[in-house]
């Protein structure tokens, strides 16, 4: 553990001396990340699809502010629709409005939320995201998880039916077209599971958090996950999706691993150092309870200066000592040699 809180002393004094270049080249990782994976899922318009203008986009988004990630992302994905079907393409801009509203009223303007969520479930663990919501702010930050989500299963759902959709246009049938967009985008069951799963467990999280026990921190944290694994692992086996299961047990292990060393890199606590203290005022009577963080003091690195006096005598030490060792090898010398030094030196 101590050596755990070493690293993490040192990770965050390294991001707290250069913390505008982490967080910038962080911002064009994941802003990178989550345009490719937009192309890579429709790629329709193959002007858009080539690597320079990902590229251009997420250098865009490392230097702007987060919410730019989440504006380009939408706009990207809805040029890619219109190459498909413009009435695809009207119909998920009508959904993205909703979003975008719900989005600025109660996502406490966590962008990276909304964009971290679909790259996390294209690898299956989106279950970070919740915990995450309701550890780190209010309950309703959760909204920025969840319009990312509905992002995620219009790109999956447009990909399985991109060959209807081409049909539909290529016949000319709008009303056909609006009745697939709607039906494939808004009457998916598995996609309001996964949303009311998020949502139950981002206010499990937050309440479960805010508990006077020990280790609540880290119980909210898998309570969360647990409720996430039976209402999304209930509702996979209520439609049918039996072989999902594998797949959210899975993701759910992996995502509660992630949660536990995010919790532990921001919130680790001592409770063996947790100290209870109690006073009074003139109205209240308090009972307080404080429980140290698990710090750990960098070394006390003392640094000895030379001075040129020390230096002076360093070297008077070492001309003692060659003259020293030049008498003891005088001995050796012959006594004629001796004497003839001798004089030498009185002349």
């Amino acid at each position: 553990m101590v050596r755990f809180l070493k690293i993490r002393e040192r990770f965050f004094r390294f991001v707290g001396r250069y913390e505008m270049y982490v967080m910038a080249a962080v911002r064009f990782v994941i802003a990178f990340a989550a345009f490719s994976l937009i192309n890579s899922t429709t790629g329709y318009m193959k002007v858009l699809s080539d690597y320079p203008i990902t590229l251009i986009f997420a250098l865009l988004c490392s230097f702007l502010p987060a919410g730019l990630m989440v504006f380009l992302g939408a706009v990207l994905i809805l040029f890619q629709f219109y190459a498909l079907s413009p009435v695809l393409c009207l119909v998920t801009a009508m959904i993205f409005i909703i979003l975008f509203c719900l989005y600025l009223r109660f996502s406490d303007r966590k962008a990276l939320y909304a964009v971290l969520t679909p790259l996390l479930s294209a690898f299956g663990i989106p279950y970070v995201m919740p915990v995450a919501s309701g550890f780190f702010g209010q309950p309703y930050a959760v909204i920025s998880a969840i319009c990312g989500e509905v992002a995620y299963f219009i790109l999956k759902h447009v990909n399985a039916s991109s060959a209807l959709f081409t049909a539909s246009g290529e016949t000319g049938d709008a009303s056909g077209s609006i009745t697939l967009a709607v039906t494939e985008i808004l009457t998916d069951q598995e996609m309001f599971i996964y949303l009311a799963a998020f949502a139950v467990a981002a206010v499990a999280v937050y309440c479960i958090q805010k508990l006077p026990v020990d280790y609540a921190h880290l119980a909210s944290v898998a309570v969360g996950i647990v409720i996430q694994l039976i209402m999304i692992g209930g509702g996979e086996i209520f439609l049918g999706n039996t072989q999902a299961l594998i797949r959210v047990l899975i993701g759910c292990v992996v995502s509660l691993a992630i949660s536990f060393l995010i919790v532990l890199m921001t919130r680790s606590l001592d409770y063996s150092r947790a100290e209870r203290v109690q006073f009074e005022d003139d109205e209240y009577y308090y009972y307080v309870k404080a429980v140290p963080k698990a710090l750990v003091k960098p070394a006390d690195r003392q640094v000895k200066h030379i001075h040129s006096k020390h230096s002076r005598g360093r070297k008077n030490q070492k001309g003692r000592r060659s003259q020293t060792d030049i008498g003891q090898r005088r001995p050796q010398e012959t006594l004629e040699e001796q004497v003839m030094r001798e004089f030498g030196e009185r002349d």
